[in-house]
């Protein structure tokens, strides 16, 4: 119970916060999946996501399921999962679900730069953790921290500020 007010608390704060412009200077491209900001920067994840309906990260495995997550470019895993950002799969190829499509993302960035992509469908919540990263591009299923409420983290050099 008390994480879950937390994390009602930091998304209204990052929510506030996401709408707090500088001089005007905050721009989302959804196209190109792109966001610059007047503090900081901009974050460009157009290179992370895979173009041709392929995800970039295919069944990540996490307890009893499988996910997949595209950033910036749909994809499609049949039979239910068309034209998505993030699909979960149970381990047995019975259940698919929709956890996110990428024309309904915000993004929220904290007053210290950290951000995350926060993705709703019609009853389920996805927010995708940025991780600015030397490494390989990577994504971790933190899990579903509540019903039908899901928390990814995506670790790459595109998830950094001015980072591609």
């Amino acid at each position: 119970m008390m994480l879950t007010i937390v994390l009602l608390l930091l998304c209204l704060q990052t929510h506030f916060t996401e709408h707090a412009s500088i001089n005007g200077a905050n721009t989302l491209t959804k196209l190109d999946c792109t966001y610059q900001d007047a503090r900081f920067g901009h974050i460009d994840l157009s290179k992370v996501g895979l173009k041709g309906g392929i995800p970039a990260f295919r069944h990540v495995l996490k307890d009893a399921y499988f996910y997949s997550y595209n950033p910036c470019y749909p994809f499609s895993e049949e039979p239910s999962c068309t034209n998505v950002a993030i699909c979960q799969i149970s381990k047995n190829g019975s259940a698919y679900y929709v956890l996110g499509v990428n024309s309904i993302v915000s993004w929220s960035i904290t007053f210290d730069g950290k951000v995350t992509l926060v993705y709703s469908v019609v009853d389920r919540q996805t927010i995708v953790n940025l991780a600015c990263s030397t490494e390989v591009d990577q994504l971790v299923i933190n899990g579903e921290y509540e019903l039908r409420h899901y928390n990814l983290t995506l670790y790459s050099k595109c998830a950094c500020w001015n980072g591609c």
